[in-house]
């Protein structure tokens, strides 16, 4: 009789927690295709949307955030918990589930007591080089804990800590291999991917349009594709026409996987899965890490990014266009003599990550299935 897997995935609230999620279903469908997989998220979050858009099932529990919550918010969060794992607990026995994997969102707490409180074996993934409150927390409870970034060991205990990677789409780790080689580019087009993240970014919104007349001065035409977030478009479009650039803002991009083909260069946030995807797609960035991220969590992303000299970051109050421009222009002009100049650089992780956290994932359910 054939092995049933049968596993259930926790995340929500962004694009930074549900893509690394699916890349792990779908990996485990390549390998494995009768695993039978479970999404728990919130009404509240891009699961709603992105999860059943890929093919897969999702229930939806009660949960909220705690940081940054008063006393009042702290209760009703706590309260959302309870009911949250009351219900997980109830779908968990209901599908028969036996691995329960929390990727991040506000449902991943909940789903993660109730797998704990079955006996179930339970993982956690985190992706951001600084662990937030949540993970730390069920770091401690969990089986395993799989990591991004190998510097994230310390937060964790070393025993159930594994580094796999950031797992990433597999159409995007096809762009890798549809992008063409940058050359001396002087006087050309440069095409910019301009995001904040599945929420975008107001910083960004208001002050690309600004700097980038300011790298045309260097001699690169630049245009334009800028995923702005749920927010009125017009003040941003109205701003790339003032300046003479050619833009397309958009709300959302769908086809991320075209968008990384199509661009030369980025400017975007640095979240975790954004990060990875630039990794995956060898494409230059400068990354401007959200003030409002949770406990700054996204600058030492950011800094790891540039020390390992794949782009430049800046912090929002240290924001200014001339100098901004010119190390754009130079860092872009540069990128591939200077990867050259080295020894050749290692693939990234991310390329492998969704086959390493399935073999992970097996380690731990190794008779248990």
């Amino acid at each position: 009789m054939a092995t049933q897997r049968r596993i259930a995935i926790a995340a929500g609230g962004t694009a930074g927690h549900v893509y690394p999620a699916l890349a792990l279903a779908d990996a485990y469908h390549r390998i494995f295709p009768e695993t039978e997989f479970l999404f728990i998220g919130t009404a509240s979050g891009l699961e709603s949307r992105l999860i059943p858009a890929h093919g897969y099932h999702l229930e939806l529990i009660q949960g909220g955030p705690l940081l940054g919550e008063g006393v009042g918010g702290k209760i009703r969060a706590l309260g959302s918990m309870a009911a949250g794992t009351a219900q997980a607990r109830q779908l968990f026995k209901t599908k028969k589930i036996k691995l329960v994997i929390g990727f991040g969102g506000y449902a991943s707490g909940g789903a993660l007591l109730a797998a704990l409180s079955l006996g179930l074996r339970t993982a956690i993934h985190e992706a951001n080089v600084v662990p937030g409150l949540t993970n730390k927390w069920l770091g401690r409870l969990v089986d395993r804990i799989y990591l991004a970034f190998e510097k994230t060991q310390s937060a964790f205990p070393k025993s159930r800590t594994i580094v796999t990677g950031n797992p990433v789409r597999q159409e995007i780790v096809s762009v890798r291999h549809k992008k063409t080689t940058i050359s001396d580019l002087s006087g050309s087009r440069m095409r910019i991917l301009v995001t904040g993240g599945s929420g975008g970014s107001n910083f960004l919104n208001r002050s690309v349009p600004a700097l980038l007349p300011e790298v045309a001065k260097h001699g690169l035409v630049p245009e334009v594709l800028h995923q702005a977030g749920e927010v009125s478009l017009e003040p941003t479009r109205s701003a790339y026409s003032r300046a003479g650039v050619v833009a397309s803002v958009t709300t959302f991009i769908d086809d991320m996987a075209g968008a990384y083909v199509w661009a030369d260069f980025a400017i975007c946030s640095a979240g975790s899965q954004t990060i990875s995807e630039l990794r995956v797609c060898n494409l230059p960035a400068l990354l401007v890490p959200l003030s409002t991220a949770a406990s700054d969590h996204q600058i030492p992303n950011a800094m790891a990014f540039a020390e390992a000299g794949e782009g430049l970051w800046v912090r929002e109050e240290e924001w200014e266009v001339n100098s901004l421009a010119s190390e754009i222009v130079s860092f872009f002009r540069d990128y591939e003599s200077r990867k050259h100049s080295s020894s050749p650089a290692k693939l990234p992780i991310e390329l492998d990550a969704a086959e390493n956290l399935v073999a992970a994932c097996e380690e731990i359910m190794k008779g248990r299935w």
